[in-house]
C-alpha cells in the first residue's frame, strides 16, 4: 500500500505542477489582452475628446465642398464599406468551413 500511496502523492504533486504552469500561462495571456485592451481604451478616449473639433471640421468641409458633392462622397463612401464588409464576411465564410 506504501508504493501505491507514494505513485498517488507524485501524481498529485504531478498534477498541481501542471496546474502552476497552466495559471502562468493564463496569467501571459490575459496580461497581454489587458495591454490591447488598454490601449484600445486610449484610442477611444482620444476620439470622445476629439469629436467636437471632428463634428465642426465636417461641417466645415461641408460648407466648402457644398452639400450635393458631400452627398457623393457620403455615398461613395458607404459603397466602399459594404462591398468590404460583404469581402470580408465572403472571405471568413470560405476560412471557416
Amino acid at each position: 500500500m506504501t508504493s501505491r500511496l507514494a505513485a498517488l502523492t507524485a501524481r498529485r504533486r504531478a498534477l498541481q505542477a501542471e496546474c502552476e504552469l497552466q495559471r502562468d500561462d493564463v496569467r501571459l495571456l490575459y496580461a497581454g489582452i489587458e495591454h490591447r485592451t488598454a490601449r484600445v481604451d486610449q484610442v477611444v478616449e482620444t476620439v470622445r475628446d476629439l469629436a467636437p473639433v471632428i463634428a465642426i471640421g465636417g461641417v466645415v468641409v461641408m460648407f466648402a465642398l457644398g452639400p450635393r458633392r458631400v452627398l457623393s462622397l457620403v455615398r461613395r463612401g458607404l459603397t466602399i464599406a459594404l462591398y468590404a464588409n460583404q469581402a470580408r464576411h465572403t472571405l471568413l465564410g470560405s476560412l471557416l468551413s
